[in-house]
């Protein structure tokens, strides 16, 4: 009996040392070319339609607009990223182009944004890093910020799934600046649908911004799981012996 335990725990030791040893090396595989967004002074949205691209580890893929042609088409994407020793903050700026007002009717833009392995780094991100948190928030110049609302829901699994995170909402009645909302533990891709109008003559709506911010994930060293591993080997050997 007590060998076959032995016998069992050697196995599932032996697996899980080869499922680290993979994860050790995971780091030097090689990331899949992906298009870089285009900085400083970004691109036309409608250019973003069927090109994905990607700023530091995040890649960003169209999916979807409303309404499909005209004006939403001409507006200016600028996606950029913030990384200092506290900031860790990717963002999505879209300025509609000319600004959005009462007349332009709603604007709905879809996109996914995913962590990535980012190539120019020694780290592999998909594995290291996870949302933390999003936000949405307008611009508007003095009288124009009248009747202006913006939302941005997301979701973890599909547009309009099963798995909702939340929403961020901003508008001339509160603040232009919407609240940062959690995102549950280990999410490495959100389904993000952006809403935005103007229901007052007198307002102008000149861009809105989509913030992301992400953290690292607590993964113990190889080394540490190994010596786990061997500790444990050591022990179903001794009482074999015994």
């Amino acid at each position: 009996m007590i060998t076959n335990i032995s016998r069992r725990l050697t196995t599932g030791a032996l697996a899980i040392a080869g499922s680290v040893a993979a994860f050790g090396f995971a780091g030097a595989a090689p990331a899949q070319a992906q298009a870089v967004c285009p900085l400083p002074l970004g691109q036309v949205f409608s250019n973003f339609d069927g090109n994905p691209c990607r700023v530091g580890d995040k890649l960003f893929t169209f999916y979807a607009s409303s309404p499909m042609t005209g004006p939403i088409n001409s507006g200016v994407l600028l996606i950029d990223q913030i990384l200092t020793s506290t900031i860790d903050r990717h963002t999505f700026n879209y300025r509609p182009s000319p600004a959005l007002t009462q007349g332009s009717g709603t604007f709905i833009i879809d996109y996914t944004i995913e962590i990535v392995d980012d190539p120019d780094t020694t780290e592999n991100e998909l594995l290291t890093k996870m949302f933390k948190d999003f936000s949405i928030g307008y611009d508007a110049t003095g009288a124009g910020n009248s009747g202006i609302t913006v939302d941005k829901t997301v979701w973890s699994d599909a547009f309009s799934g099963m798995s909702l995170i939340g929403s961020s909402m901003a508008s001339s009645s509160t603040s232009a600046s919407g609240a940062m909302v959690p995102v549950p533990a280990d999410v490495k891709k959100l389904f993000v649908r952006d809403t935005f109008s103007v229901s007052s003559p007198m307002g102008s709506l000149n861009s809105i911004t989509n913030d992301f911010t992400q953290k690292s994930i607590d993964i113990p060293e190889p080394s540490a799981i190994l010596g786990i591993l061997a500790v444990a080997g050591a022990g179903a050997f001794a009482r074999r012996k015994s």
